[in-house]
């Protein structure tokens, strides 16, 4: 786990180098952000939805974007009684400790962990992104920036990626992928297999440009780790045992074991720096995040091991 970790944190530093050494620039990123959300990813996910969902064969799909909102509204919980009378100036750290990166960092740890099985690890991880993204992209975004619930429209609720992904289940459910003509279906699913590479250089390019000389307070640093990579865990791996998930699909609960140690999601930076928030502040926990979770995803998964 270590290993498929740290594969990716390769790819993050040399974009992160890149970024310092000015060879990306900010429109570079930007751009690339672009791409991955409007295109990369929603062909990821229409191909991937189309070609291995079968509800009928599983039984218990629903348990996924379940998991994403009741994870998220639990670290919500958490961190909220750690700044019961800090709440109006602290609360656009919250998603920091409650939104955790779920395609970025988790979809390429499932390519190298379980490369045998990915294609239904990847449908696990897409259907958690159902619960996940619309949390991010609305309360999320209202959070991280220190906007008002006043300010929000409907239609910055609705991005491409849960578009697509809404719109590959109807088809699933309705039968309708059956009628989309191979050549079309593969064409789509090789656009789709650029997402992994070039979402790792976004989020390495967006951290690499974080400045260092401003750190963060301590008393957040460590209200906001022990809620993301102590608490929020444990939790899900008492659940999981508690259900017996780990005996009747064991890739399912490896995915959420995971998910519950990762990273805040890149989303929230994308969100500060397109509009408006303390980015220095968000950044440089971002980074420690990032520090943090090269080990505490494989702690977290070896516990489970041996749970």
């Amino acid at each position: 786990m270590l290993g498929a970790v740290g594969r990716i944190f390769l790819i993050i530093l040399a974009a992160g180098v890149l970024v310092r050494k000015g060879v990306l620039t900010d429109e570079h990123v930007k751009s690339l952000s672009k791409v991955t959300v409007n295109i990369l990813l929603p062909c990821m996910l229409f191909a991937e939805i189309s070609m291995n969902f079968h509800p009928t064969e599983m039984k218990y799909w629903w348990v996924m974007p379940l998991s994403s909102a009741t994870m998220i509204f639990l670290g919500l919980f958490l961190v909220f009684l750690f700044y019961l009378r800090s709440f109006h100036q602290k609360s656009f750290l919250f998603p920091l400790a409650s939104m955790q990166n779920a395609v970025y960092l988790v979809l390429p740890i499932g390519r190298f962990m379980y490369p045998e099985e990915f294609d239904q690890y990847a449908i696990y991880n897409f259907l958690f992104l159902i619960g996940f993204m619309p949390l991010v992209w609305s309360l999320g975004k209202v959070l991280i920036t220190g906007s008002s619930f006043k300010t929000v429209k409907s239609r910055e609720f609705i991005t491409p990626p849960l578009v697509a992904a809404v719109f590959t289940l109807a088809m699933v459910f309705s039968g309708l992928r059956n009628y989309v003509p191979a050549l079309i279906m593969d064409s789509v699913d090789l656009v789709g297999e650029a997402t992994i590479p070039v979402s790792n250089i976004v989020l390495g390019a967006t951290l690499g440009g974080i400045s260092f000389k401003i750190l963060p307070k301590l008393s957040d640093v460590i209200k906001l780790t022990t809620v993301k990579f102590l608490l929020i865990p444990m939790v899900v791996i008492a659940v999981l045992h508690v259900v017996g998930l780990k005996e009747q699909n064991p890739l399912m609960a490896n995915m959420l074991v995971i998910e519950s140690a990762a990273a805040p999601a890149t989303a929230l930076v994308l969100q500060v720096r397109a509009y408006g928030g303390d980015r220095q502040t968000v950044g440089s926990l971002m980074l420690i995040s990032y520090a943090i979770c090269l080990l505490a995803i494989p702690f977290w998964i070896g516990v489970w091991q041996f749970f």
